[in-house]
């Protein structure tokens, strides 16, 4: 699944208009090493492939059965004869559907709260869970991802009106914070934002201000960097997301 990520490079801020997924290392600091830990093998492309019976992810085809448009409950096997897929299809439309892994585990899935709201769950193969993902009106207004352990990785929120990030976070595989971001002020559309070293120390904290016309974000106000000890190495002073004062 393609989902809209953040461009959060730790050095500076460019929150981007929706874009493709992007990875890990735009919200790492380049300096630092983090250990991240395996985010299991992508999903098989078979069991993608129901996504394109699901309007709801965006899917606009329709599944044949005999001739016509599906309707009702419709499983699929591999070859061992084992369940592949069960879903419910109104019109050749997936209404709600489960995946199961090749060793009988549940593989991921998704269900409609009306016709508007609807979430996608998958599990990794040993039984972890591996994403959640809820959808407004077509568009993914919460996801987070977990390590094949179980252990959450990333998570990002945003807010259905503006399409602002409300909440950005990566983790490292020890469990600790890389990157936090979280919408302060609804209203000024204020981030705050805190970075970290490896190890969980905090490495920087600022704001930043989201410019609904230009769809990113720059800092704004003090940023404050410390040194893996906790103490202050510098200040920086920021207007309209440029540097005014070091200290």
């Amino acid at each position: 699944m393609n989902l809209i990520r953040a461009l959060i490079p730790l050095g500076g801020l460019a929150i981007s208009a929706p874009c493709q997924a992007q990875p890990d290392t735009l919200m790492l600091a380049h300096d630092e090493h983090y250990v991240m830990g395996d985010a299991g093998a992508d999903p098989a492309p078979d069991l993608n492939v129901y996504d394109r019976f699901n309007s709801a992810m965006g899917g606009d085809s329709l599944r044949d059965c005999g001739g016509f448009p599906c309707i009702g409950w419709v499983e699929d096997r591999y070859p061992n004869g084992q369940l592949k897929h069960r879903g419910y299809y109104d019109a050749g439309r997936l209404v709600v559907y489960k995946n199961y892994h090749g060793n009988g585990s549940i593989e991921r899935e998704f269900k409609r709260s009306d016709d508007v709201r609807s979430v996608q769950r998958s599990w990794h193969a040993n039984g972890q869970p591996r994403s959640e993902a809820r959808y407004a009106d077509g568009t993914v207004v919460f996801y987070q991802d977990h390590y094949v352990n179980g252990a959450v990785r990333y998570v990002e929120e945003r807010h259905r009106a503006t399409g602002c990030f409300t909440r950005l976070e990566l983790y490292a595989a020890d469990g600790n914070p890389i990157s936090l971001l979280k919408l302060v002020d609804k209203g000024r559309l204020l981030l705050e934002m805190t970075e970290f070293h490896p190890g969980g120390a905090l490495r920087s904290k600022g704001r930043a201000q989201f410019d609904r016309r230009r769809m990113d974000a720059h800092r704004i106000g003090t940023w404050i960097y410390y040194d893996a000890a906790g103490a202050v190495v510098k200040e920086e002073d920021y207007i309209d997301g440029k540097v005014h004062a070091v200290r």
